[in-house]
């Protein structure tokens, strides 16, 4: 279970690196084309370096996760162009039903059972990779980050 406090934390461009498995170059381009923005604070000049809330650290995860089962960002950019469109106020990333198949990223539609294409005009059934499970892989790094960053260990 997910310490309240965790929710309400900040962290810095290092921690997204340990936590999502994302590269410093992968952070800035994803925050500079707002595929992944820094939330909390963007980077705003020397010095002044980019602040994560807890939700950006999934949705990073997310993206890495899509990456590597082999979705390219191109894809990933169209898919996240099209999901808005379909639901201007939701964030997509935030979404539980994405598949991926490495060639193309999908929505399970309401009834769970058929995936509609996001990139692609269609549909597909086949069995389905479940982001909770990157949501609940990401909310146990973030804990142990968490606990090691409060023991300086």
């Amino acid at each position: 279970m997910l310490h309240l406090t965790a929710e309400k934390q900040q962290f810095s461009a290092a921690d997204a690196r340990q936590i999502s498995g994302a590269s410093q170059r992968q952070l800035d381009y994803w925050d500079d084309r707002d595929i992944v923005p820094a939330s909390i604070r963007r980077k705003g000049g020397k010095g002044r370096e980019r602040q994560y809330s807890y939700t950006d650290l999934v949705k990073l995860r997310v993206v890495v996760e899509l990456r590597q089962a082999g979705i390219s960002l191109q894809k990933i950019r169209k898919a996240l162009s099209v999901l808005r469109g379909w639901d201007p106020k939701g964030d997509p990333l935030a979404i539980k039903r994405i598949v991926a198949d490495g060639k193309d990223v999908f929505v399970a539609t309401l009834d769970r059972k058929t995936l509609k294409s996001v990139t692609e005009q269609g549909q597909l059934v086949f069995t389905i990779l479940v982001i909770g499970d990157i949501v609940g892989q990401a909310q146990r790094t973030i804990e142990l980050h968490l606990e090691k960053r409060r023991t300086g260990s």
